[in-house]
């Protein structure tokens, strides 16, 4: 069953398939913090343990700070029955503040299509810089062009002793303007070695809490609400959570309610307890999770500045690279039209020699065929192919080209070429 982990997307109908952010190698050299929902609990508790200045106290009585208490598992549920904590000798131990995470949620109008970016993003780009390599790349390209510096490569006849040499176009900065008017240092990032760090988008939830005030006194209940509501920012009812790995939430209070209860009518047989209840919603996201049996989440891609299509040849092949000329010029009869490809007719010349011309690699101007080429049109230009079919047969074949760039070293050939098993492959 595919998951996000495992899944392998396909393209279909061109286009390319959405990128899980796990579908790549990972970089293991590589870490983040990770996020998820001890995170937001952490952050949540230590705003009231130690943001807001919870407080309690009279004119004769010294304040006292109010315990807070992320509840869980058991002591939850003494709560629930009405229970605060005692201490040792059975009497509560009040005031107190107590946190239970209730729910977490994910809708879509909210967490995974609401927030601008959610997980069908794929993957996110945290970081893009200059890789470790490019400083190899822009000794080897020279852009510059600097002759006399032995680190950096030079055409081959212009190298010395033990200088790196290149085939490669160098100087690509010398017609900067910048460069002539000796901003040598100039931060020109045109042509470099990138490298790019990625993270799966993070996963979008909404979490909710319950949170209770617990006190014995209405004046301490009081005084807990003030310092609650005042502690909002400006900006709205709702406080900005700071995480120690730099990561923040922001939480609200549902609906802006704050219900109270107590025991009033039961005070003859039991302690008086004064309580407020609220919901804190909050909405997090688990980003690059570390927990055990997750795959890495970091990934890391290296650009290529220089991008070659050439064709590769299998054992045994051979390609003429000046071409040659037509081959297909039709036949010794001049009243055949000339053809550009191969035809099955038995009496159409190629290569080979044949009565009225012998030599089979020279094709002079009184060539009888040339007679029927189209005005405005020019000879074409092929190439030979030689080498070994899938049967082990040796085989020449002429590929038709279309352009030649000598500036790129790039060859086009024309597209409907039957090389007739030999197989033309792309190689690095």
């Amino acid at each position: 069953m595919p998951t996000r982990y495992n899944n392998k997307s396909q393209s279909r109908f061109n286009v390319p398939g959405l990128s899980s952010g796990y579908d790549s190698i990972s970089a293991s050299d590589l870490t983040i913090p990770s996020v998820g929902l001890e995170d937001v609990d952490v952050a949540l508790f230590n705003l009231f343990d130690k943001e807001i200045p919870f407080q309690v106290g009279g004119k004769d009585v010294d304040l006292k700070k109010v315990p807070v208490l992320f509840a869980a598992g058991e002591k939850w549920a003494l709560l629930k029955n009405g229970r605060a904590l005692r201490d040792r000798n059975g009497s509560l131990i009040l005031p107190l503040i107590t946190i239970m995470r209730t729910s977490i949620q994910q809708a879509s109008d909210n967490d995974i299509t609401g927030r601008g970016i959610n997980q069908q993003t794929g993957e996110i780009i945290v970081k893009r810089r200059l890789d470790k390599s490019d400083r190899g790349y822009q000794n080897l390209i020279n852009r510059l062009l600097l002759n006399n510096q032995m680190n950096l490569a030079v055409a081959p006849t212009n190298g010395l002793a033990g200088q790196i040499t290149t085939d490669r176009k160098l100087g690509d900065l010398t017609t900067d303007p910048s460069v002539h008017d000796g901003a040598l240092l100039i931060p020109n990032k045109r042509n470099n070695i990138y490298e790019t760090i990625v993270l799966p988008s993070p996963q979008f939830y909404t979490a909710t809490y319950e949170c209770t005030m617990w006190t014995q006194y209405t004046q301490h209940m009081n005084q807990l609400i003030e310092q609650l509501v005042s502690s909002f920012l400006p900006q709205g009812n709702a406080w900005r959570l700071d995480t120690p790995k730099g990561y923040w939430f922001v939480a609200t209070v549902n609906e802006n309610e704050y219900s109270a209860e107590s025991n009033f009518d039961d005070m003859s047989q039991t302690e008086r307890v004064i309580k407020l209840k609220f919901t804190v919603s909050i909405r997090g996201y688990i980003l690059a999770t570390q927990v055990p049996g997750a795959p890495v989440p970091i990934k890391r891609y290296v650009s290529s500045p220089t991008i070659s299509f050439d064709i590769g040849l299998r054992e045994n092949e051979r390609i003429d690279v000046d071409g040659v000329d037509d081959p297909f010029l039709g036949a010794d009869d001049p009243t055949l039209p000339l053809d550009d490809v191969a035809n099955k007719r038995s009496d159409q010349r190629q290569t080979q020699s044949t009565r009225l011309y012998p030599n089979p690699d020279v094709i002079t101007p009184e060539d009888p065929a040339l007679k029927a080429l189209p005005r405005g049109t020019d000879l074409a230009k092929y190439r030979r192919i030689t080498g070994t079919d899938n049967n082990g047969n040796t085989v020449s074949k002429y590929v038709r080209v279309v352009s030649v760039n000598k500036f790129t070293g790039e060859t086009v050939f024309a597209a409907d070429t039957d090389l007739g098993g030999l197989t033309i492959v792309l190689t690095d």
